[in-house]
């Protein structure tokens, strides 16, 4: 918990009410929200914002912190009444701090739960998070997703990249996923959905999913099944391969007699240092092994040994992987 008597705390404490009550306000436009996540990302920011929300929340402990409580009801009067009424409204706002506290929790309600999130990871990174209704979703390398928790529905968009979802289990609000063209919708199960490069592929490790594709028939997996379309092809169903499916979870690639340029293409996912193949006619050499996500050295090293190959590091930082020259 925050100092009551820190000059800094006192004067953070006051942005958190003002902040608080500027989002209790409907609507709410996108620069404001996008001022109000930059401003929380300092740690002990988010720590007086969570507090004040926490005590409005909570009507048995607004009498045991009179500070917050007073800069919380001077913020909603500034945010809502004329300067020249403002100091005729204050005691009326205290008066009447049951009626206050309702319309302040309902507004800040309806700004936590009707609202789109955006979610995303850079190269390399991954990121494990658990949506309002309690799924759970871990995001892979270079992974942009868009999640809406509605009455109703449980919608999600994955833009880019790949996600694993643990769904919370709701027959109610149906949970379904949009990638490109493909909507995949489950109750309650387990499934990893990517789509990089306009390929979509869907996995199923629990329970069940409807894959729909607009032209074609509805196609319902079961467990240790994988799905996959690309625009060059009809979609297919396939017996998963577990350990390769869920491997990025732990931070590893498998490769079994992949292609040289398809597991090359994989390693550049999870990198800003790309590998190169400098002989295209070496593309089709099969290639086999798990390796770590991150790092193309120990993959080149285990090429470079498996297929008699040599690397040259490039100044950009990226490597040239090609036919050995003689020393």
């Amino acid at each position: 918990m925050m100092d009551e008597h820190d000059p800094s705390a006192a004067h953070r404490r006051a942005q958190a009410a003002q902040w608080f009550a500027r989002l209790k306000s409907v609507p709410v436009s996108k620069g404001t929200l996008e001022d109000f996540f930059e401003w929380r990302r300092e740690p002990a920011n988010a720590e007086a914002f969570a507090e004040a929300e926490s005590l409005w929340n909570d009507t048995a402990r607004v009498g045991d912190r009179p500070a917050i409580l007073r800069l919380t009801a001077d913020a909603y009067a500034r945010a809502d009444t004329p300067v020249s009424c403002r100091r005729t409204v204050r005691p009326l706002l205290v008066m009447g701090m049951g009626v206050l506290l309702a319309v302040l929790v309902a507004g800040w309600w309806m700004f936590r739960s009707d609202r789109a999130q955006d979610f995303a990871t850079v190269i390399g990174e991954q990121k494990a998070l658990e949506l309002s209704d309690g799924s759970q979703v871990r995001l892979d390398t270079e992974t942009r997703l868009n999640a809406r928790m509605e009455d109703g529905t449980r919608q999600i968009r994955l833009d880019r990249g790949q996600a694993m979802f643990q769904v919370a289990h709701d027959r109610a609000r149906p949970f379904s996923v949009k990638a490109g063209d493909v909507e995949v919708e489950a109750t309650g199960t387990k499934f990893d959905v990517r789509f990089v490069d306009g390929v979509t592929r869907v996995s199923l490790f629990e329970g069940g999913v409807d894959i729909r594709v607009e032209g074609r028939k509805t196609v319902r997996l079961s467990p240790g099944e994988m799905w996959s379309s690309q625009p060059s092809r009809a979609p297919s169903v396939t017996t998963l391969d577990v350990l390769r499916a869920s491997a990025w979870t732990q931070g590893r690639v498998v490769f079994d007699a992949t292609p040289l340029s398809e597991a090359i293409a994989e390693i550049n996912r999870y990198t800003p240092n790309k590998v190169v193949l400098r002989d295209t006619a070496r593309a089709d050499d099969p290639i086999s092994g798990s390796f770590k996500t991150g790092d193309p050295s120990g993959f080149l090293k285990a090429v470079g040994a498996l297929l008699s190959l040599g690397v040259e590091r490039q100044a950009n930082g990226n490597f040239l992987l090609g036919e050995r020259h003689p020393s």
